[in-house]
């Protein structure tokens, strides 16, 4: 189902009036006429039905109305979710790269993206202001654009040797660590196939650890094993790491959803 992000200061009113990138979004990109409806869901992951009222040049004034249960609208979209919660702990690749990461994780359902600092990053750990409202803003248009139900968060940035405690710290399922990397670390290899048909990895959360441009040195991935994480190497040609992570992911998803 199609989901509308409410503002920061909507408290469960009656109704609201949307301008801005708000009111663009409903009237332009949805095309939702007068009377038409959408699910909204406030930043406490209230939901509600969101009605549109009236809509005058530049503003729109919808009505709402707290939804107990999930409701069929006039924009509606099939009620599904990913099965399995995934973190996605990203290490910084180059430029806008991290963007577009972010953007398509928050439509595959990922529940958390950590950027990561290891030794082959060329970018530098930054968490300004700026960045931060920006990571939220691509995460919001990614959220509204896909319908999807689960709340993704941006992270702080971490060292890669605070993965494991962030890991634990992130969810109260039990835990299953995974990293992708290009060496083949061949005693302890494992396909992904093998590892999530295993028993005592089907309820799990997932940490998807991805390197950046240059890869893990092999002590951060004796690190990573020494701390439960599993080393996966992907049989694929050798990836971007903006495409890995969203390999990963994708895999991850499919297989899950066939066991």
């Amino acid at each position: 189902m199609r989901l509308f992000l409410l503002p920061p200061d909507f408290h469960g009113q009656n109704s609201l009036t949307l301008t801005g990138n708000d009111s663009n979004y409903i009237v332009n990109v949805l095309r939702l006429k007068e009377g038409c409806q959408i699910t909204g869901r406030d930043r406490d992951g209230k939901t509600y039905l969101l009605t549109v009222e009236k809509i005058k040049k530049g503003s729109c004034t919808l009505s709402a109305e707290p939804l107990e249960e999930a409701v069929e609208t006039t924009d509606a979209l099939p009620d599904s979710r990913p099965e399995k919660t995934i973190i996605l702990y990203q290490c910084l690749p180059k430029g806008r790269k991290m963007d577009e990461i972010i953007k398509r994780a928050t439509e595959m359902g990922v529940r958390a993206i950590v950027p990561v600092k290891s030794k082959n990053c060329v970018a530098e750990i930054s968490d300004s202001a700026t960045k931060s409202s920006r990571y939220s803003a691509l995460v919001r248009e990614a959220v509204q654009q896909s319908g999807s139900l689960v709340p993704t968060e941006v992270c702080e940035s971490i060292a890669l040797e605070e993965i494991p405690g962030h890991f634990k710290s992130k969810s109260e399922q039990k835990l299953c660590g995974l990293f992708f990397h290009q060496n083949t670390l061949e005693e302890n290899q494992k396909n992904l196939l093998s590892l999530l048909e295993d028993p005592e990895n089907r309820d799990c959360a997932y940490a998807v650890v991805v390197g950046p441009e240059g890869g893990f040195e092999e002590g951060e991935c004796r690190f990573l094993m020494e701390n439960s994480f599993h080393p996966v190497l992907l049989k694929t040609n050798i990836l971007r790491c903006e495409t890995a992570a969203l390999y990963a992911v994708a895999a991850i998803q499919t297989i899950s959803e066939s066991l």
